[in-house]
């Protein structure tokens, strides 16, 4: 790189979200409209990222 090339990093943290934490999948938008709510290559649940306001007691 010269000093005039610009530093282009690599992918934006805003794609963590569509990767499974169990196996590393990358989820793109075809996976999320077919899948059920969990990781299709290892079945782990998918977060949503919507947490219950009013959770039940324990």
């Amino acid at each position: 790189m010269t000093a005039r090339d610009p530093d282009l990093g690599g992918d934006p943290v805003c794609w963590l979200d569509r990767v499974c934490p169990e196996c590393g999948l990358f989820l793109d938008d075809q996976i999320l409209e077919n899948s059920v709510g969990q990781c299709p290559r290892c079945g782990h649940p998918r977060d949503t990222g919507h947490t219950d306001p009013l959770p039940s007691p324990q």
